[in-house]
């Protein structure tokens, strides 16, 4: 058993800075190596097509694949996470999953009726904010509960 100096508080473990076990926390640097691995690629590719916006259509195409192709990794990655992730994490996150994708569902469905009521449009980006925001308020509120 771990040192309680090495174990992760309520607060660490909701929003995957560290794991309770040996285990999780190598799965918690893998989601996060893959989702800055993914980021670094939706940045480059965004930049690459803002700067080069006369590149052939299958080239631009091509691109746009490349962060798509990098998510992949990272979904797993989160997968794994969660697949062996402890009973109290595992609870932590999925609820806190299932509290972002609500806030997200509720964001881009009622922004639509804003924006045909005159507010401005949104990129679909935007969308990503409540869902993460949902994630870690919602995982915050449940590890709080259960600790």
């Amino acid at each position: 058993m771990d040192s309680s100096a090495d174990t992760a508080t309520w607060w660490q473990a909701a929003l995957m800075i560290r794991g309770q076990t040996k285990a999780e926390q190598r799965n918690i640097r893998s989601v996060w190596m893959w989702c800055l691995v993914w980021l670094a690629g939706v940045v480059a590719v965004t930049t690459a097509l803002e700067a080069f916006p006369r590149l052939p259509a299958w080239l631009g195409g091509l691109l746009a694949i490349i962060p798509i192709a990098l998510s992949i990794p990272a979904l797993l990655a989160n997968i794994r996470f969660i697949r062996e992730a402890d009973e109290f994490m595992r609870k932590v996150q999925l609820q806190g999953i299932a509290i972002g994708f609500a806030a997200g569902f509720v964001f881009c469905m009622g922004y639509q009726v804003l924006e045909r009521a005159g507010a401005p449009h949104l990129s679909m980006i935007f969308a990503t904010a409540p869902l993460g925001i949902g994630w870690a308020i919602g995982s915050f509120i449940v590890a709080y509960r259960h600790r």
